[in-house]
């Protein structure tokens, strides 16, 4: 139970906890995100944690957003709204939300997408995992996509020389191995968990960078500012993930942001002693983005990267004046270093399945399309040739269950390439592969269980 003051009050927001477990903000932050926000603030509302407060940041939306939210769960009391009055972008957004999360004493804030939900332990999860150790300045909990969850979003956040960053797991299967808490870089700002007085002595996102890497620089300022970051897989988010850039000028524009930030990030957090391996790096990644841009035909990239490089030189004295701020204030040493990857300058890429099916590809002279943990398939009213193989015999025979309705379960088990022929089923067919091969082993881009084709006879 709270006292709680009125909304909109000229004066800093205090809460009075009756108890004594810490105070938790989720700043939602919104912009035009009607359609999400339903989901969203529904599997918050039923967080198991009781010490929490569910703000929804809104960015200036005009598709009644705040309408909906205010009617649809203004009741509740834990629900509060907080209106920017424009588009400040995501992070100005954030820190609006982090400020008064901070006027009303929260010893925990949880940035959050408005395209997320959260299972209902998930902040309870968070605070056990932060309460069990005050030197850890953030948490990243486990993010799986939206509507497979089988699949990762991000258990935390890699970054390369350059500045590249990428979300570490993203599109490998949920398999144990990424239930081990442990440190990393960063966390995706999407579902970022914060310790109050790390972002006290950090500070707040940068207000510049507008949006794309933004929760990076947080991250490597929290590592400076003397905590530490930790994966905290038993916290489940599920997040709407987007792998496309989008067409036309929002691609062009997403592409210059991505690629103008990478530079301020080094610009502001990376050590000067190593200026000239970064350089050198940086120019080897500019050269080859610039290759790829042609090879693939996309010119239009080419003047993105000229822009960036334009905008980091005009950058450079404020990310000097950045550098000794943070020098004046005793955390200017950094001591993320040894966490920058120097064995890739860009994210290889990850792979998606539809219905639990992967792209088409050639498999000991057949054209297969692998499946991951499961997938699934129409029936047919004729019989049914099921072709199953085996892309990496090395790594032992494949194993994958048929499922049909009434009907016990077929074993496909393969080292080579078979067929089968199956009577026909009306029913969806349900394939489940009992043994996975896993990308770190086969070199590919996602964790395969079996390849198939299903094909009416």
């Amino acid at each position: 139970m709270w006292l709680r003051p009125t909304i909109n009050s000229a004066e800093p927001l205090l809460y009075y906890p009756l108890m004594n477990a810490p105070l938790v903000h989720v700043l939602v932050i919104n912009w035009n995100g009607l359609d999400h926000l339903q989901a969203c603030f529904e599997t918050l509302l039923t967080s198991t944690y009781e010490q929490v407060r569910f703000v929804l940041v809104d960015n200036g939306s005009t598709d009644s957003s705040v309408d909906f939210v205010r009617e649809r769960f203004g009741a509740d009391s834990r629900v509060e709204i907080l209106e920017a009055g424009e588009n400040l972008g995501w992070s100005g957004g954030n820190n609006l939300g982090i400020r008064h999360a901070l006027d009303a004493g929260a010893a925990y804030i949880f940035l959050l997408n408005n395209d997320t939900a959260i299972a209902p332990d998930a902040i309870s999860k968070l605070v056990a995992a932060a309460e069990s150790d005050t030197t850890i300045g953030a948490l990243a909990p486990k993010m799986l996509l939206f509507d497979t969850p089988d699949i990762i979003n991000s258990v935390g956040v890699e970054c390369s020389i350059i500045g590249n960053g990428w979300d570490r797991g993203l599109g490998r299967l949920d398999q144990p191995k990424w239930n081990n808490a442990g440190e990393v870089l960063g966390v995706c700002g999407g579902a970022m968990f914060i310790r109050r007085a790390a972002i006290e002595r950090a500070g707040l996102l940068p207000d510049d960078f507008g949006i794309y890497l933004d929760d990076l620089d947080l991250s490597m300022r929290i590592w400076n500012a003397g905590f530490m970051i930790r994966s905290c897989p038993e916290a489940s988010v599920r997040h709407k993930f987007s792998a496309t850039m989008g067409e036309g000028a929002r691609a062009r524009e997403k592409y210059y942001l991505n690629t103008r930030n990478r530079f301020r990030l080094v610009l502001r957090n990376f050590p000067t002693r190593h200026a000239p391996m970064i350089l050198s790096s940086l120019i080897h990644g500019e050269v080859k983005a610039i290759g790829r841009a042609i090879l693939d035909n996309e010119t239009w990239r080419i003047p993105a990267h000229v822009r960036a490089w334009c905008s980091a030189i005009a950058y450079l004295p404020f990310a000097i004046w950045e550098r000794l701020r943070r020098k004046t204030r005793g955390i200017g040493r950094c001591r993320f270093w040894g966490m920058v990857r120097r064995d890739a300058l860009y994210f290889r890429g990850a792979e998606f399945p539809e219905r639990g099916w992967y792209a088409e590809r050639d498999v000991a002279g057949a054209r297969l399309r692998p499946i991951g943990a499961r997938a699934m398939t129409d029936g047919s009213e004729t019989p049914l040739r099921i072709t199953h193989g085996n892309a990496y015999p090395a790594c032992g025979d494949t194993e994958v269950k048929l499922f049909r309705q009434g009907v016990q379960p077929l074993t496909l088990k393969t080292s080579s390439c078979d067929e089968i022929l199956i009577e026909p089923e009306s029913s969806v067919l349900e394939f489940v592969a009992a043994k996975i091969f896993d990308a770190d082993d086969t070199g590919e881009l996602a964790d395969f269980g079996g390849w198939l084709r299903v094909e009416p006879e």
